[in-house]
């Protein structure tokens, strides 16, 4: 048999995968929103929450508020629970409310690494960018729009493998107020690419999905984000998905964070602050027998969401209009998610947090929404022998 080689050297680019850029030619797709020219607004929480019901979708109050507020607070939030309950379609209708930009990109379950956020270099060595490291030129380039970057189904993959470089630029102390001096995202990128580090208008926002096909959460990236979960509805309401209004589009500044850390904060003498810490205090001295404390990341980010929550205070409520507060919603959030496991310990550790949350003699603040939480994850563990905060 005769073997007949070919004439001309095969151009690598036929048959290497396309690149993220290839796959969107302009990018991750964005939201079907026009940039137009933004004010800063003040707190709108209402009528962002009004746009959402008229398109047809429904979120008690205090979702859409801590959802807002956790933003405000901390460019990284997890939207968990039941698939179905919204939680993709809520940043996409915020953005869409408040005039923002937003993407969405799907997790794959072979991201080992960050290639699809940030880039590679190819075989022709030429640097491909990601997803994210283009959408964040582009929101530097518009300094004045926030930007929205969904990662959904975030936990089909591990977290840690893919996300673990864009969580230590996002933890840099001040970045988020002053990028100039920031850690480029992929300063290997040359020239083009090298430079862009996460600028203060972009948010990413990840959608996960609790179950048995999907990974866990390490402490690292809990640590790192505010944990909202979708896991009560409402099968009866269906709503008229009606053409709705969008209100005033807000300034990327109706976005961003007072301070990087409680310490530069210029409201941290304040009343609030005050009760928040005392509560971590006695919250703590209970973890801290299951060795699941918490440092000072932790207190800053519950003192600053409440502080935060300030802004909208009538917003955080029930569907039925009942009141939330804001400290027990936050440490729902940032607190309860690091526990699981089994056993003695983690039984006693349930029980203590049981009695803080609502003291059956009737002394001191009760948490209820804390303390339905932790009731949960009582029972989970008496009824399989393991437990942790997912639905």
């Amino acid at each position: 048999m005769t073997l007949s080689l070919a004439s001309e050297v095969a151009n690598v680019a036929d048959y290497l995968p396309a690149s993220p850029a290839a796959a969107s030619p302009a990018g991750p797709p964005a939201a079907a929103v026009a940039p137009v020219a933004a004010e800063v607004a003040g707190d709108d929480t209402r009528s962002v929450l009004e746009y959402v019901e008229r398109r047809g979708f429904h979120f008690a109050p205090w979702q859409v508020a801590s959802y807002i507020t956790a933003i405000r607070t901390k460019p990284f939030v997890i939207l968990a629970g039941v698939s179905g309950t919204g939680k993709s379609a809520l940043p996409r209708l915020v953005a869409e409310a408040t005039g923002a930009i937003a993407t969405t990109v799907p997790v794959r379950p072979d991201w080992n690494d960050s290639s699809e956020l940030l880039g590679y270099k190819s075989l022709t060595g030429d640097f491909e960018p990601g997803h994210l490291l283009r959408f964040a030129r582009e929101a530097k380039a518009n300094p004045d729009m926030q930007y929205f970057f969904l990662l959904d189904e975030m936990n089909i993959a591990r977290p840690e493998y893919y996300f673990a470089e864009v969580l230590s630029r996002i933890e840099e102390t001040g970045v988020l107020l002053d990028p100039a001096g920031a850690t480029p995202l992929k300063p290997e990128a040359g020239a083009e690419w090298g430079s862009i580090a996460m600028p203060a208008n972009l948010a990413v926002v990840g959608s996960v999905n609790m179950d048995e096909t999907t990974f866990g959460f390490s402490r690292k990236v809990l640590d790192r984000a505010f944990v909202i979960e979708f896991s009560e509805v409402d099968l009866s309401l269906i709503g008229q998905g009606e053409l709705a209004a969008r209100p005033r589009a807000w300034h990327s500044d109706a976005w961003r964070r007072e301070s990087a850390t409680l310490f530069h904060h210029p409201r941290s003498t304040e009343p609030s602050v005050i009760r928040v810490v005392e509560t971590l205090s006695e919250l703590n001295a209970v973890l801290k027998l299951a060795q699941l404390h918490f440092g000072y990341r932790v207190r800053d980010e519950v003192a600053m969401f409440v502080l935060a929550a300030e802004r909208s205070p009538d917003q955080f409520e029930s569907a039925e209009g009942g009141q939330i507060d804001p400290l027990d919603l936050a440490i729902s959030m940032k607190v309860l998610p690091r526990i699981q496991g089994s056993g003695v310990v983690i039984s006693n550790l349930l029980r203590q947090l049981a009695e803080w949350a609502q003291p059956s003699d009737g002394a001191g603040s009760a948490f209820p929404v804390c303390a339905q939480r932790i009731d949960l994850m009582q029972r989970r563990l008496v009824e399989t022998g393991f437990t942790n905060y997912w639905t």
